[in-house]
């Protein structure tokens, strides 16, 4: 029994470790943008040298979060039943906000920053409350995914650039509840 506990905790371990990796890439992607106006590494390196320290710095603050909030989240137990769907909805938020990165940096490297420093670590902090398994969860979780994409592609949709600011809120909400939602449903 202890083996097998010890072999999970590092399989959790993994899975979150991914997550960082996927988190940290995303945000070199969105820094570099912020500060040098391109996400092309060599803009960064050759033009823009002087920015590598801020951009280095915001990878290294969202790896000591992830580590931090992986060692809170690996270790609790009221996290074991529910980390399955939370990591589920944690890793499609990621990828699509990691996509986004790449179709609109302009547009999306604040919805980006704002998730990866607040909405992610609240979501998890927040998914082992009240477990009990109900539509209405359910409705949270897959509910909130759906309308993500649905306003990250909008955002994208030239007509609609001009409503930008209600769909990055929107996004951020919406990441808020599925993370939420998904580590409320029981397995």
């Amino acid at each position: 029994m202890n083996d097998r506990w010890i072999l999970e905790k590092q399989h959790k371990a993994l899975l979150f470790f991914a997550s960082i990796a996927v988190k940290s890439f995303l945000m070199a992607i969105t820094t570099s943008y912020i500060f040098c106006k391109s996400i092309d590494p060599n803009i960064l390196f050759l033009n823009c040298s002087m920015n590598i320290v801020y951009v280095g710095i915001s990878i290294g603050v969202i790896i000591v979060m992830g580590i931090v909030f992986g060692y809170y989240i690996i270790r609790i137990k009221s996290f074991d039943d529910i980390f399955a769907n939370m990591m589920k909805s944690d890793y499609i938020l990621t990828t699509m906000y990691f996509s986004m990165a790449f179709l609109a940096p302009a547009l999306m490297s604040t919805v980006i920053i704002i998730w990866l420093f607040a909405v992610w670590i609240l979501g998890m902090l927040l998914a082992p409350f009240n477990k009990e398994k109900t539509l209405l969860k359910k409705v949270t979780q897959y509910g909130s995914l759906v309308a993500v994409g649905i306003l990250l592609v909008a955002s994208l949709i030239p007509q609609l650039q001009e409503y930008g600011q209600p769909f990055a809120l929107g996004a951020i909400i919406s990441s808020l509840m599925s993370i939420f939602g998904s580590g409320r449903i029981q397995t």
